[in-house]
């Protein structure tokens, strides 16, 4: 990882790419030999040409390698590594090391893209030569291939120089999208990386929670890629659950460090200070509150934590039917509160009936 020591926060100076810059996609792969296959003609049917393809095993036990051997033994843009299991954090510096594009694009083994994927990603770089870290929009599919939803996944992606908010926010900035939909210029690259090697899930949190703070945002609100949900990646988590949550707020610590840690080598320990803490975060807020409510916790103990979550500067921008459960859901007692937010987040008849509401109904002009 360079440092910069700067007194001031502001987005890095980016050298020029060059008329077509070779783009290095990372791969990393454990296990996936049911998808890989689908994810590599994906990139080999990129309607641009100059990229080179490294992809990681993280110690597989299935026929993964062999799978990828034979793409590799075929195109010599790509390349297979193998190493033993260690986590994701491990694959992508291990892939990252072997690359030498100006442009890094991650994509995980069982994502697939859209052919003009790496064309427009190339184009939003160059013709915006601020933007360091390019992000699109994505669309869910399951595990067969099959839409989840037919609307993108994300309603607006962030955009700009977000780093005065994110100082603001507890780290966050929302509205990026999932690893396969990332891609950072090698000046970036060289500032985030290697990532911390202790996160075996999640490093793709590294790379969205740390660009933002060195570069401007470009987004394609465009569908450019398939992020597929299915039980065997750790992203499919569709539950909420207190044990989840529980683990979740692990992991954003961990994260929120990092962050700090970051701002500091980057910038100085004054900026680095400017980060505030977690609770500062609307989503956090969320996840606590639920988390106080999944518990049990008394009601005295949890009154904090619900102020927080609706006097939050955000929480008017949250949809409807979640604001009106965290509204009143507080005067409620736990079993109702829980078998609303059941119908709320969960599948049921009463959760399309609210998104009809929100959608074309009578409160549709309230909704997000």
């Amino acid at each position: 990882m360079q440092q910069l020591q700067t007194e001031k926060l502001q987005p890095i100076e980016l050298p020029s790419l060059p008329d077509n810059p070779l783009v290095s996609i990372l791969v990393p792969n454990y296990n996936y030999a049911n998808y890989i296959s689908e994810t590599i003609d994906s990139i080999l049917c990129q309607t641009y040409p100059y990229f080179e393809v490294i992809v990681c095993d993280d110690g597989s036990s299935d026929n993964s390698c062999e799978i990828i051997a034979n793409y590799a033994n075929k195109d010599s843009r790509i390349k297979l590594i193998s190493k033993q299991n260690g986590g994701v954090a491990t694959a992508l510096n291990k892939a990252y090391c072997e690359s030498n594009g100006q442009i890094i694009c991650i994509l995980d083994a069982d994502d697939v893209w859209i052919d003009r994927k790496l064309e427009k990603v190339v184009a939003a770089f160059k013709c915006y030569p601020k933007n360091g870290f390019v992000i699109h929009n994505v669309i869910q599919i399951d595990g067969q291939g099959n839409l989840i939803k037919s609307e993108p996944m994300l309603k607006h992606l962030a955009s700009g120089w977000m780093a005065v908010s994110a100082l603001e926010n507890g780290g966050f900035v929302y509205n990026i999208p999932p690893a396969s939909a990332l891609s950072l210029h090698r000046k970036v690259a060289e500032f985030i990386f290697p990532l911390n090697e202790e996160f075996k899930r999640n490093a793709d949190s590294l790379i969205f929670r740390l660009a933002p703070f060195i570069t401007e945002i470009g987004s394609l609100q465009e569908v450019l890629s398939k992020f597929r949900l299915h039980g065997a990646n750790t992203t499919s988590q569709l539950a909420l659950t207190a044990d989840f949550l529980e683990r979740q707020q692990v992991v954003l610590e961990s994260i929120h460090q990092e962050q700090q840690q970051f701002l500091e080598k980057i910038y100085n320990t004054e900026i680095a200070k400017r980060l505030k803490d977690l609770h500062f975060s609307a989503s956090i807020c969320h996840d606590l509150y639920l988390l106080s409510r999944f518990k049990n916790t008394p009601k005295i103990e949890r009154r904090k934590i619900y102020q927080q979550v609706i006097n939050h500067p955000q929480f008017s921008e949250w949809a409807m039917h979640q604001k009106l459960l965290f509204r009143w859901g507080e005067y409620l007692p736990n079993p109702i509160f829980k078998m609303l937010f059941n119908q709320v987040y969960g599948s049921s008849r009463l959760k399309h009936f609210v998104k009809w509401l929100l959608k074309g109904g009578p409160l549709a002009t309230y909704a997000k």
